[in-house]
């Protein structure tokens, strides 16, 4: 059950009551938002300090770890990431890039191994980031130790089954504190951390990173846009949410195989054959928990154009990929392709053009309306840290090298 026995109850009376009275969960007022938000260059640079080098990033998952000597490179907003887990099974994170003139230190994207070289000098570090040689060092004027020269290291935490990176050196990280004690528990209940990495993929996307957002949490605009692959499968315009989870949000959407068990008591069954949860992780991350797998997502800005960004897939599954017959990889071969035709071929050509229509002038303000309650949160949410002061970088918790 992903949802706690309580929740579980709280969702199945909204969702049975929405069925009979054919309503969804609403919000008393609108919103209204520039559509500039999506083009505007300046915002795109105050989005960089304020929102992606100052929240933890859910940059993958830990089953990408498995064990000592695991490491994986991953792009994050800006930078490209180092991720190993050292002898101590301990995550962590780094710059990939060598100390000495910069050159990308692994160019692999995954592996085992505990020591990295790099292919320019040969300088050489450990999976814990401490730079242990040195070629022709009577001739550098270095000495080992030398921890100025040690990996640049990123506040790195693992929670939940992810590992979650703030992209500024000498930012902090406290995952628990950014989901909030709701969130933080409904994650721990979805047991993610006992589920397996799939399966990915990068798309470059010619929209603004929030539209992308945008439409990864509406339900609203299923009925017109998804109809060859997801209408026939759910009830439109529909859905419940969990209360008290802050910036973030969890929403239950029913499948139309929900008529099932609409005659016994909210609680008495289990939701999870009978909805699909949406969870959307501010600021930039979707995740969708489905029957046989969960999809996951993570929206960047592309850095030298705000009308683009570029978006990371990940399937996980309950089991390893390799422990699947035929049948069970034919299901999720499937899953697969409905996520990625449902997105490329549904959603994209809509978001691209909101993005064309961004870049017009004279464009006005949009509007979010009652029933678009997770698409409100995610905009007042944005809006507020937009709004507020300058981010003072504060010590991190993982010290460099």
């Amino acid at each position: 059950m992903y949802l706690s026995p309580e929740h579980n109850r709280q969702v199945a009376e909204k969702l049975f009551r929405h069925i009979r009275d054919n309503s969804t969960d609403m919000i008393e007022e609108t919103y209204e938002y520039p559509l500039s938000v999506y083009s505007d260059p300046d915002v795109a640079i105050a989005e960089r300090e304020k929102i992606f080098e100052h929240y933890p990033m859910m940059a993958l998952h830990g089953s990408q770890l498995p064990e000592s000597g695991s490491y994986v490179t991953v792009k994050l907003n800006r930078s490209e990431a180092l991720v190993t887990r050292g002898k101590d099974g301990q995550v962590r994170a780094f710059l990939n890039m060598c100390r000495h003139r910069g050159a990308t230190l692994v160019t692999q994207a995954e592996g085992k191994q505990g020591r990295f070289s790099c292919p320019y000098h040969g300088w050489t570090y450990t999976n814990e980031g401490e730079l242990i040689g040195l070629t022709f060092k009577q001739t550098l004027g270095l000495s080992l130790p030398c921890r100025e020269r040690n990996l640049i290291a990123l506040p790195c935490e693992e929670r939940h089954g992810f590992i979650w990176i703030v992209e500024n050196p000498e930012g902090s990280i406290d995952v628990a504190a950014h989901l909030g004690p709701v969130m933080d528990g409904v994650l721990a209940n979805y047991g993610l951390d006992r589920q397996y990495f799939y399966r990915e993929a990068f798309f470059d996307f010619d929209q603004n990173w929030k539209i992308m957002v945008d439409g990864l949490t509406d339900g609203y605009h299923v009925q017109w846009v998804h109809g060859p692959t997801i209408r026939p499968y759910f009830y439109m315009n529909m859905m419940a949410r969990v209360e008290g989870t802050g910036d973030h949000a969890v929403t239950t959407t029913p499948r139309r195989k929900i008529d099932e068990i609409l005659g016994s008591e909210p609680g008495e069954h289990d939701l999870d054959p009978y909805v699909v949860y949406g969870n959307m992780i501010f600021p930039n991350v979707s995740i969708q928990l489905h029957p046989h797998h969960a999809e996951f997502w993570t929206m960047y800005q592309d850095v030298h154009n705000p009308g683009r960004s570029r978006v990371h897939l990940r399937f996980l599954t309950p089991k390893a990929p390799g422990d699947y017959d035929e049948k069970g990889q034919a299901i999720l071969a499937k899953n697969w392709d409905i996520a990625e035709a449902a997105i490329l071929n549904e959603d994209v050509p809509v978001g691209d053009s909101i993005q064309r229509s961004a870049n017009m002038p004279n464009t006005g303000t949009m509007l979010l309306a009652h029933n678009e309650v997770i698409n409100q949160q995610f905009h007042r949410s944005y809006d507020r840290v937009m709004a507020g002061p300058a981010v003072v970088p504060m010590k991190a918790h993982a010290a460099r090298g």
